[in-house]
């Protein structure tokens, strides 16, 4: 490969073309180290920069991807990497190897899924102004009338949770001690209150006698909270309403955060859609961390720097 400053090469010819034919095209910086794209680009669930995978060579040539949902490919490439440098011949015989046909389909589905991803990321502004729902017009659309004390908007939300569910409400912090099982009670049991316990809950449910806000602990997932930190809050809307119309998503409610963004409540759907909107979401401007089991999210009723965290849209939970 050439310096594009210096104008010479910066590794040598031959160790290039065995180590490109396995990565494809390196960006070389020094003799032993560049910048590729990522063999598991399509499963990453944050925005993909051209350094963030890069390559080492050295006594074990190693690929490093800043992102973790790639690793087991990126773990693949570099066995395949390692056993390439070490033995080249078998390396241009593997290279000559037909691939199976679950190989060819893993290949294939991995394919499909960076279209997906790309088609997303081409398609973010014409779905953000197709799908338009500003703020002010998702609050007068709002199919069940919120009430105007927001103080009471926690028990709609936690009453979409089915009966028997064991729900987490608290703080960042109410996890991980017995003393936090607390936290952990029925819908049935948190409805007997009076007011909103904790800042937070988790729209996943949990095993009996849990008291660790953890992956591990959880039974079901009832719902997909969808926000974004980058969008307006009228901005996210649109991607709202391209979940439930185009997509087909139940929305059941939209949370004022009481910061910049709103969060979106839908019913959770089926895995191959989950699998999909992993890819879709973050180039729509997304939080993917969202997609974590126990991730807790805002709850409607409690007190935020002075303004409380509300609700603004409903299609069930009862009456507020």
């Amino acid at each position: 490969m050439m310096n594009a400053k210096e104008g010479k090469s910066v590794t040598p010819v031959d160790l290039s073309t065995t180590v490109e034919s396995i990565l494809g095209p390196v960006n070389w910086i020094t003799e032993q180290e560049g910048f590729v794209t990522c063999p598991g680009q399509s499963l990453h669930t944050h925005r993909t920069g051209k350094r963030d995978c890069k390559l080492y060579l050295g006594s074990v040539p190693t690929l490093k991807c800043f992102h973790a949902s790639c690793s087991s490919l990126v773990e693949a490439k570099n066995t395949e990497l390692r056993r390439a440098l070490a033995d080249p011949q078998r390396a241009k015989d593997a290279a000559k190897r037909r691939l199976s046909p679950e190989e060819k389909q893993r290949v294939a589905e991995l394919q499909r899924k960076e279209q997906v991803r790309l088609r997303a990321a081409k398609s973010k502004d014409q779905i953000l102004q197709q799908f338009t729902w500003p703020f002010e017009s998702i609050q007068a659309d709002s199919p069940v009338p919120v009430a105007p004390n927001p103080a009471n908007h926690w028990r709609p939300l936690i009453s979409l949770f089915q009966e028997g569910d064991i729900v987490w409400s608290g703080s960042l912090y109410d996890s991980g001690k017995p003393a936090h099982h607390v936290h952990f009670r029925t819908r049935e049991q948190w409805l007997q209150g009076s007011h909103a316990h904790g800042q937070f809950i988790c729209p996943a449910v949990f095993k009996p006698d849990s008291f660790i806000r953890g992956n591990d602990h959880i039974v079901a997932r009832r719902f997909l909270v969808v926000e974004s930190d980058e969008l307006t809050k009228d901005q996210v809307g649109g991607v709202f309403r391209w979940l439930k119309d185009k997509v087909g998503l139940s929305l059941k409610a939209i949370v004022d955060t009481a910061g910049k963004s709103l969060h979106g409540w839908f019913t959770y759907p089926e895995a191959s859609v989950v699998d999909d909107l992993k890819l879709v979401l973050p180039e729509l401007g997304c939080d993917p961390k969202l997609f974590t089991a126990s991730q807790p999210v805002r709850l409607p009723g409690k007190l935020r720097d002075g303004k409380y965290q509300r609700l603004v849209w409903l299609n069930d939970g009862g009456v507020l």
